[in-house]
């Protein structure tokens, strides 16, 4: 978890403790943090549930959405996709989606159609024209872009929640003349797993399918190339599952 103080808990596997993608690995403290995952549920139904999947489900759980509302999510990466997955289970009046690649437009309206699609240079207008109350009542920004979280406030009505769920390679800045009058609530997301026990839950149910988003598979042993296919964006790929050696 992101709050974990321990050395050994929270993210040191695989980031301060070696074996991340090893076949096998020993898990400090396995009897406190892991989840058994259902008989009915595939490895692959399961594969973003301890990261991308509880961001997603954490991000919507704290932004109080309720069925009246508006809700704008920015950046339709896999974080995206799997926020917007979970906002999708509150039920809200109008899921609007502002990303940029016309591969993940393409994604989004292929596999969610109710949902509306916007890119970001227009992004504003189409809010407010498809709001009730001059502006989204819920913003997820899950972009993390240059400007994503300018567009974030500023597309949000006022008294909105605006809940920051991606990550950013510089500080941002609160334009706090600019934003005068809207009393925004601020909120931030993260990978939070207290939540993977009832994520499994609702994929067991099939209310949760994250598996359109995995668009190459690799052994592990070929894992090299599976980089570089994810690292470069090459042949569409969204998410690569690797599975044990051939």
């Amino acid at each position: 978890m992101n709050n974990c103080t321990d050395p050994n808990g929270g993210w040191a596997l695989g980031c301060r403790i070696d074996g991340g993608q090893a076949e096998y690995v020993r898990v400090p403290y396995a009897d406190q943090g892991l989840n058994r995952i259902p008989d009915t549920v595939s490895d692959e139904q399961a594969l973003f549930v301890g990261d991308v999947l509880a961001t997603g489900f954490w991000a919507a759980r704290i932004s109080e959405i309720t069925e009246e509302d508006t809700v704008l999510i920015i950046g339709a990466g896999p974080t995206g996709i799997c926020t917007l997955l979970c906002v999708m289970l509150k039920k809200p009046k109008r899921i609007i989606v502002c990303e940029k690649s016309p591969e993940r437009i393409r994604f989004v309206r292929e596999h969610y159609p109710d949902v509306l699609v916007t890119e970001p240079e227009n992004c504003k207008d189409f809010v407010l024209k498809n709001s009730d109350h001059g502006g989204a009542d819920v913003v997820l920004e899950v972009a993390g872009g240059d400007d994503s979280f300018h567009l974030a406030w500023d597309c949000a009505r006022p008294n909105a929640i605006v809940t920051i769920v991606a990550l950013y390679d510089k500080p941002q800045l609160l334009p706090l003349p600019d934003m005068y009058g809207k009393n925004l609530v601020f909120k931030t997301g993260g990978v939070d797993g207290c939540d993977c026990n009832e994520i499994l839950m609702l994929i067991e149910e099939g209310k949760i399918d994250t598996t359109p988003l995995i668009t190459h598979r690799f052994p592990l042993n070929e894992i090299e190339e599976a980089y570089r296919i994810f690292e470069n964006k090459l042949d569409g790929v969204i998410k690569v599952a690797i599975s044990g050696n051939k």
